[in-house]
């Protein structure tokens, strides 16, 4: 039986660890070839199929130069693209807003929003030609936080909000020949980084399954479904500008008291 995404090319930005890296390989497993863009290096997991399906590209999202070099990448490699999935991120670690001074707050929104916004900017804009070409589609990593406060700090928040944004503006714009959708994760156990500029590491705090709705904690391979169903023309062939919850009602819960108890 084919896989809902053979013959098709995706490249996913981010994807040497975390959803990103559960999305390239969930990807696979349904017959795409797959290019990751990533600073770090990425590999596809034993399990995977060959790896003349897969191809990693060293990069920086910040840079137009690379974005268009992982497209060019995947164009050279397998001869088109029909799937951009934006989803290199890092975290604020929920910093309050009050705890910034104006030098770390001018510092920190130029690398947060330099990755989770004008990153994925980049990356559609440097794959549009192709994904126009295929009649493609677009997929950005939202998160819960695009559209409830309390997940994360003022930076992330605000960033996520304009992913949805972005996604719904694109989705206006390119249609009919690029579909543009989202997918909102609630939190899940990756190695999503802190703020370089504030020293900041990984976020060291979780949500308790048992504050949740459905009692579990999610996890990247989980979330990797809700790309592949956006992904497919089968599976979504008339969904564009939608994000896409999928925080195991995370949003419904709330975040509780403002602090480091949860990130999404």
């Amino acid at each position: 039986m084919a896989g809902q995404l053979e013959e098709k090319v995706a490249l996913v930005t981010g994807g040497a660890t975390g959803i990103g890296f559960a999305v390239a390989q969930r990807f696979l497993v349904e017959g795409a070839k797959v290019v990751v863009l990533d600073r770090a290096k990425c590999t596809p997991l034993t399990s995977a199929p060959p790896t003349d399906s897969f191809e990693a590209v060293t990069g920086d999202v910040r840079s137009f130069f690379d974005n268009r070099g992982a497209v060019d990448a995947a164009i050279k490699r397998f001869g088109k693209l029909d799937i951009f999935v934006g989803n290199a991120g890092i975290y604020d670690n929920r910093r309050p807003f009050e705890a910034f001074d104006g030098h770390q707050l001018d510092k920190a929104f130029d690398e947060l929003f330099a990755i989770n916004v004008k990153g994925y900017m980049l990356g559609a804009l440097a794959a549009l030609p192709a994904l126009s070409a295929a009649r493609g589609n677009i997929i950005f990593t939202g998160s819960v936080s695009g559209e409830h406060c309390g997940f994360g700090g003022a930076l992330y928040v605000a960033a996520k909000h304009a992913v949805a944004g972005l996604t719904r503006q694109l989705a206006y714009e390119l249609a009919p020949h690029v579909r543009v959708n989202a997918v909102a994760p609630g939190y899940a156990p990756t190695e999503l980084r802190g703020l370089e500029s504030l020293r900041q590491e990984k976020a060291s705090t979780a949500p308790v399954s048992d504050n949740l709705p459905l009692k579990c904690i999610a996890t990247p391979a989980d979330y990797a479904e809700a790309y592949l169903f956006l992904a497919s023309d089968a599976g979504s062939r008339i969904a564009t500008g939608t994000v896409l919850a999928a925080d195991g009602g995370l949003s419904l819960r709330g975040p509780g008291p403002f602090g480091p108890t949860t990130k999404a």
